[in-house]
């Protein structure tokens, strides 16, 4: 018998929902499949808009959430969440690792009034305008001075 490597390596992450008494409700609220606009801001103030996808479901035994996005010929980033009460109530711990760009971030998320705020010290991913079928998100980098620049901003709707 001839295993799949990949086939097995996805049954073993992929779960197909949330384990008995886990809420994953905050970031799986996003399960299922999204395009995205892509715009990267650079330091001296131009942009390009890259057309994405975005796909969140559940993983490891259904305590964590996933999601992958892709901008084609930039990046494929993957992102692991799950809740850590020991961190405090409602926070959530989340890593994203990209290796196109050769980048790892952690961060701490919670719900802030109607957004959700990934806090990575210098770096800040936030979601908001959420809603059944679009959201958006931004990334923001601190700066010296302390105050904070957009480097990036995906425009998200649901894939049908």
């Amino acid at each position: 018998m001839v295993i799949d490597p990949s086939a097995a390596v996805a049954a073993a992450f992929l779960a197909d929902g949330p384990a008995e008494g886990v809420d994953l409700s905050l970031f799986g609220q996003f399960a299922g499949s999204w395009l995205l606009d892509c715009t990267e801001y650079d330091p001296e103030g131009t942009s390009t808009v890259r057309r994405g996808e975005w796909h969140f479901g559940y993983a490891l035994g259904g305590s964590a959430t996933t999601d992958v996005w892709i901008l084609p010929g930039v990046e494929h980033g993957v992102s692991l969440r799950f809740p850590d009460p020991t961190a405090g109530a409602g926070i959530w711990r989340s890593t994203w690792v990209g290796p196109g760009r050769r980048r790892t971030h952690t961060f701490l998320a919670s719900r802030v009034a109607d957004q959700i705020v990934l806090d990575g010290g210098d770096l800040r991913w936030t979601f908001s305008d959420i809603e059944a079928d679009e959201f958006r998100w931004r990334n923001e980098a601190r700066q010296p001075d302390g105050a904070w620049r957009v480097q990036q901003t995906f425009q998200v709707w649901r894939q049908r």
